[in-house]
């Protein structure tokens, strides 16, 4: 006759999940110890199958139940075996494995420091923005053809004046936002990403690093502006660059300019140095008077500027990169060689 206290002391001798199955073969399977119990009960008396059927119904309970508690400890025990083989031992000597900041994340901290040290604020804002901010406040009308779809990518999102929310295609879009945030006079920057829907090619990508820069004082000139700006490219650029600006159009800015710079190079064929050729690195001008005036500024009475450089360019023309997809196609060969 199968006892409950017999069954339990089997139970603790089990030492592994093996002989944990064996043992529920033996007592609680089909063809196990308990239900052929059950089977001789169909010969007793009507009192008696009472009695042994409740007797039965209680061991099987407290010997399933025991067995449940067994099986989980052994299932228990193999994961806690998994996890330390599989455990990272974080004292290991760090020099055994190194990382390295990729070639945009080295540029644009270096732009970072650079502009902190020439005392500019430093802020990030946000990717996505109202068209408020990208366009209207800036001084481009929404009858401009940038805010179109083949330019501005929209998001489904509604802005509080139930216009879509979009991805900001310049960080020109805070210039509003700083000069309400920290009043006059004002130098600040807003390195991060923007986005543009178009054509992806050697120069042009619909993701792109880019940093922005307003001054604004009273008397602030375009003679304020050169020498900054040729001092900041160098500093960029790690060489000392001459720069020269043409005249072009951008809504925010009047007058607008394209800069264009040059430096030595060494000339391997010639074995002597020379200057590169002019090359377009950014767009700027004086900030426009409607930009002062959306901001709450007096445009009589302050005046400013404002430029906008390619974190990608700069990195390419740093390291001499002619194709700026590198940066953003996960080539592990073209990290690796600057690792």
């Amino acid at each position: 006759m199968l006892e409950l206290k017999h069954a339990l002391w089997e139970l603790e001798k089990v030492v592994d999940i093996v002989q944990l199955d064996n043992f529920f073969q033996i007592y609680l399977g089909k063809k196990g110890l308990l239900n052929e119990e059950f089977k001789v009960m169909i010969d007793l008396a009507p009192e008696a199958k009472k009695e042994r059927g409740a007797q039965l119904s209680e061991i099987k309970t407290k010997l399933t139940e025991a067995y449940e508690a067994k099986q989980q400890h052994f299932k228990m025990g193999q994961i806690n075996e998994q996890l330390e083989k599989d455990l990272v031992d974080i004292s290991l000597d760090a020099t055994t494995q190194h990382g390295s900041y990729s070639i945009l994340a080295e540029v644009r901290r270096d732009a970072e420091e650079i502009c902190k040290s020439m005392g500019f604020v430093m802020e990030y804002g946000t990717e996505v923005v109202t068209k408020f901010e990208n366009f209207e406040s800036v001084n481009i009308p929404l009858t401009h053809p940038a805010t179109e779809m083949h330019d501005t990518i929209y998001l489904n999102d509604k802005d509080p004046r139930g216009e879509n929310l979009i991805l900001r295609t310049h960080t020109s879009s805070m210039q509003n936002y700083l000069i309400k945030k920290y009043g006059l006079p004002l130098k600040a920057v807003v390195p991060g990403r923007t986005y543009r829907f178009e054509n992806m090619d050697a120069s042009h990508d619909t993701m792109f690093y880019q940093m922005e820069g307003i001054v604004i004082d009273k008397d602030i000139s375009v003679a304020h502006f050169k020498e900054m700006i040729t001092k900041l490219l160098s500093a960029l650029l790690h060489k000392n660059v001459e720069t020269r600006m043409r005249p072009w159009y951008f809504p925010f800015v009047e007058p607008g300019f394209e800069i264009d710079v040059r430096y030595e190079v060494y000339n391997k064929e010639t074995g002597k140095k020379e200057l590169s050729n002019w090359m377009e690195i950014l767009g700027a001008g004086m900030i426009h008077p409607n930009v002062l005036k959306e901001a709450g500024v007096d445009a009589t009475q302050w005046s400013g500027f404002a430029f906008g450089v390619g974190i990608s360019r700069l990195a390419a023309v740093r390291y001499g990169i002619k194709d700026i997809r590198y940066f953003t196609n996960g080539d592990l060969r073209f990290a690796k060689s600057f690792a």
